[in-house]
């Protein structure tokens, strides 16, 4: 069945024709964000960095991949047999974030399908040859330290959209 899932999932994708953001538009001040991680360390360090730096008045929400956390986690169960998304991640889909936040360098077809189909003006995250298409904003990932690529990554996230 998870293969049958994951083949519907990459369709929907693959038909659409995606194109990254040509002028990108920056709030005022950021209210939402969301964060789409391989792993629930990659989450965790994300939103502790968040809130750190845009403090714990600011909506966090997104996924990681797994199927045993039922209120972040996201995997096959989410989907139906065709590749259509539950309520819960259609939820997460029709939320306005201010921008999402990719942690990781390869995405699943789960998170990539949200990465596609989610509202969301900026997405953000780290250079890779896959996120490349996706992305309006990127930094290499460096010496695998991801609290400094994270902050890194908003500072210059903070410099662009001062400048705009």
């Amino acid at each position: 069945m998870d293969i049958i899932k994951r083949h519907y999932v990459k369709r929907s994708y693959r038909k659409h024709n995606f194109t990254k953001n040509e002028k990108l538009s920056f709030p005022e001040k950021i209210s939402s964000i969301g964060i789409l991680a391989s792993t629930q360390v990659e989450f965790v360090t994300c939103k502790d960095k968040l809130e750190s730096v845009f403090g714990e008045s600011v909506e966090i929400s997104g996924f990681y991949d797994s199927s045993r956390d039922m209120e972040h986690g996201i995997s096959s169960r989410d989907f139906n047999l065709w590749g259509k998304p539950n309520a819960r991640i259609e939820r997460f889909l029709e939320k306005k974030t201010d921008f999402i936040l990719v942690p990781t360098l390869n995405l699943n077809p789960y998170l990539l399908y949200l990465l596609l189909h989610s509202k969301t003006a900026i997405k953000i995250g780290f250079h890779s040859s896959e996120n490349r298409k996706y992305l309006d904003l990127m930094l290499d990932y460096k010496d695998n330290n991801l609290k400094e690529s994270i902050q890194d990554l908003l500072d210059y996230y903070i410099k662009i959209k001062e400048a705009c």
